[in-house]
């Protein structure tokens, strides 16, 4: 037999095996928070016999999203996405949560303001860098509350946290900026938070 299909242990949590559904926005949320249809989604991937299915694309506060059909991670949707983890975990699967901040990809209209990012559009203030990496230890207490058995911290692809690693998009003149020691800084500030929350 495969060792792909023999179960695995990653970190606390063991899968049955070791396929994992990689998060891939479904756009199936409404107004930021989960639908029936999204359900229905993972439920399928986990009957079908996967290790873990992962939900995609979830931002870890209003700032962060880009469009209306993505998850916003927070308490008020907590029931809704606790009944798809209970339906995947029924079905033998784990399930992952990905969480991320769109940064200057995010629009007025979902993200309530003028889009921010490293430099870009408009940069970041320290506070805000500050509150921004809380918020990604905030978003894993609520991934915990949900169900999830693991997080999954969403660094590329053109996002807040890629915004600050490439020098073609971080033009700053702080301590976020310049060396790749300083450009990683927000990464790490982000990490800590959830390391510390995980």
């Amino acid at each position: 037999m495969s060792s792909l299909f023999t179960p695995y242990k990653l970190g606390p949590v063991t899968l049955r095996n070791r396929t994992i559904r990689s998060a891939a926005f479904e756009s199936m949320g409404r107004h930021f928070g989960p639908t029936q249809q999204l359900k229905d989604y993972h439920v399928s991937v986990a009957r079908g016999g996967v290790g873990m299915t992962t939900l995609a694309y979830a931002a870890v506060c209003r700032s962060g999203l880009s469009f209306d059909k993505q998850l916003w991670l927070r308490p008020e949707i907590v029931p809704g996405l606790r009944d798809i983890t209970d339906a995947v975990h029924r079905e033998g699967a784990a399930a992952g949560i990905q969480i991320g901040h769109c940064g200057n990809m995010t629009h007025l209209t979902t993200a309530g303001q003028i889009p921010i990012g490293a430099s870009t559009v408009r940069g970041m203030r320290a506070g805000e860098i500050e509150q921004v990496a809380r918020d990604f230890g905030r978003a894993v207490h609520t991934a915990h509350d949900a169900g999830f058995d693991s997080v999954e911290v969403h660094a590329g692809h053109g996002y807040l946290i890629s915004q600050f690693l490439s020098p073609y998009t971080n033009r700053r003149r702080d301590e976020y900026g310049g060396s790749l020691e300083n450009r990683m800084r927000f990464m790490r500030m982000c990490l800590e938070e959830v390391m510390e929350a995980a």
